[in-house]
């Protein structure tokens, strides 16, 4: 793969911002993205009268299995279950 090809559209490659976003929020870009993505899909599921696989689809989950996957690695319940404890 050459240079350009790893070079991002703001002209910067993905090593330089993955070790500027370690250095300065003290955490893996990923983790990050999880972490956001956890709270995110916990939000939706306290406040909102969506269905869950309206919310897996909403937020770009292959389906709602996917969804509960995510979730039950993240915080060990599934959807339904955090919800009951909420609502």
């Amino acid at each position: 793969m050459s240079v350009q090809k790893k070079r991002l559209y703001f002209g910067i490659s993905e090593t330089y911002l993955s070790r500027y976003f370690k250095k300065h929020m003290n955490e893996l870009m990923q983790q990050y993205i999880i972490n956001y993505r956890t709270k995110f899909i916990m939000n939706r599921l306290q406040h909102s009268d969506m269905r869950i696989n309206e919310i897996a689809n909403d937020l770009g989950f292959t389906d709602e299995s996917h969804l509960n996957k995510f979730l039950r690695k993240q915080k060990g319940q599934s959807p339904g279950q955090y919800r009951k404890i909420f609502k």
